[in-house]
Formats: structure tokens, C-alpha cells, sequence
């Protein structure tokens, strides 16, 4: 199976989004994405306000061969999803929070959201294989560690260690490679942006020190056929491949 992991930066990069999602929906069997945003008419969010606010109404139009599977953490905000392939038996959906709760934004205060968890249980050539997908806790220039960071990691662990069977975490995690609350996350996982050699999952449009922020981490059972990050320039994050089974 083939899956991307994307922050779409609330489709601020419009036309080369669409049309990267496009070209690859023949090839990937489950999308990742985080920001974002499906917002009726009239509503927009505090956050987001150059985003495009019903992205994800586009997104839906692009990949007709994909089942939708949305996890809001705030009303009327950016959200994760992801998009799985038809074909793909759906076992089941959900999340989970592991920082604060849904709806705890404070004012315009982003880091007040509430981090949810989104996992998949899906069936594949008679294996259960369970993917999650996150929206790291966000503070402005600096992925170090926390408390909220080291409490989110802790709670993402627990959750995992519960699940039984080859598993997935990816998603924009906002920390640097070398923090705790990354150590906490691989004790039990393997990171694939460490075991490649990655250097940056950045575009030219981030202007930040770090140039980190995206990652898959696989279980020790998951077989790694193929693992890059993509050069596509459709938001301020680069799009993260990974073939497995």
C-alpha cells in the first residue's frame, strides 16, 4: 500500500494542490492531511483567514475514488482527514484527544487547540493495520519540547500501546528530531525521517529555523518497501511518501 502524509496550508497553493493530488490519487491508496478546512459559506476561521475555507469541498471533488474521514478539533477550524481508497475495507474510524479537548480554543490564541489523534483500522491481504494521523500542538517558531508537547506524546504512546497489530503514526508533528517528546514516540516506533536521512519536509515558503516538522513512524512489523520525501511544491510542508506492507 502507498500513503502521503500532507499539511495543505489550507490550499493557500491552490492549483498546484489540486493538481498534485490529481496525478497522485492513481497511485496512493490513503491520504493524510492536516489544515484542513471545510467551512460552509459565510464561516471563517479565527485562525485561518487566508486559507481557502471549504478546501476540503475541492479535495472531495479530486478523489471521487476515495472515502472522506474528517476529525475536527474545533469548530469552524482547521481540521485532519483522511481520504482512503474505496477498495480498501474500513474497519474502523475515530480519535482520540491527547492534549486539552475539542473545542478548547481560547480567543485566537492557537495554541489553545485541542490535539486529537485520528486512527483507521483497515484490512489489507488479511492483516488489520491500524493508521493515525496527527496536527501536532503548535507554537510560533519553536518545535522544542514542552509541556504541552511531552503530555501529547505520552498520551499518543498510551494510545498506541493498546493497539495491537502493525501500526502507522504520521502527520505535521511540529517538533524538532532531537526533543523528548520525539524519544518518547520512537521508544516503540521507528522514525523514518531519522532512518533515511532526511534533511528537511519544509518548502521554500516556511521561513522558520526548523526545517523539521513532518514525520511517519512505523511499528516493527510494518514492512518498508519505499520512504521519501516528495519535492511537489503545494504548501509550506513537502508531501511524505512511504510504501509498505
Amino acid at each position: 500500500m502507498k500513503l502521503i502524509t500532507l499539511n495543505i496550508w489550507g490550499g493557500k497553493i491552490y492549483d498546484p494542490l489540486i493538481d498534485f493530488l490529481k496525478d497522485y490519487s492513481r497511485e496512493i491508496d490513503i491520504f493524510c492531511f492536516q489544515e484542513l478546512l471545510d467551512n460552509p459559506s459565510g464561516i471563517q476561521s479565527r485562525i485561518m483567514r487566508d486559507a481557502k475555507q471549504d478546501i476540503n469541498q475541492d479535495i472531495k471533488m479530486v478523489l471521487p475514488d476515495f472515502d472522506e474521514y474528517l476529525a475536527p478539533y474545533q469548530d469552524h477550524e482547521e481540521i485532519i482527514g483522511m481520504y482512503i481508497r474505496k477498495s480498501i475495507p474500513v474497519r474502523k474510524t475515530g480519535d482520540v484527544f491527547v492534549y486539552r479537548w475539542r473545542n478548547a480554543l481560547v480567543g485566537n490564541d492557537a495554541t489553545t487547540y485541542g490535539i486529537n489523534l485520528q486512527y483507521a483500522e483497515i484490512n489489507q491481504d488479511n492483516k488489520k493495520y491500524t493508521i493515525c494521523n496527527l496536527h501536532g500542538h503548535w507554537t510560533s517558531k519553536y518545535k522544542g519540547d514542552n509541556p504541552a508537547r511531552l503530555e501529547q506524546s505520552r498520551n499518543i504512546r498510551k494510545f498506541l500501546d493498546n493497539v495491537e497489530g502493525p501500526k502507522i503514526l504520521c502527520g505535521d508533528f511540529n517538533l524538532d528530531p532531537e526533543t523528548e517528546s520525539m524519544k518518547i514516540l520512537e521508544a516503540t516506533m521507528k522514525n523514518l525521517v531519522k532512518e533515511y536521512g532526511i534533511n528537511s519536509t519544509r518548502s521554500g515558503h516556511y521561513t522558520g529555523p526548523s526545517r523539521f516538522a513532518d514525520y511517519i513512524l512505523v511499528s516493527p512489523e510494518i514492512k518498508v518497501k519505499d520512504f521519501k520525501v516528495l519535492q511537489d511544491i503545494v504548501s509550506d510542508h513537502l508531501p511524505v511518501f512511504l510504501e509498505f506492507e
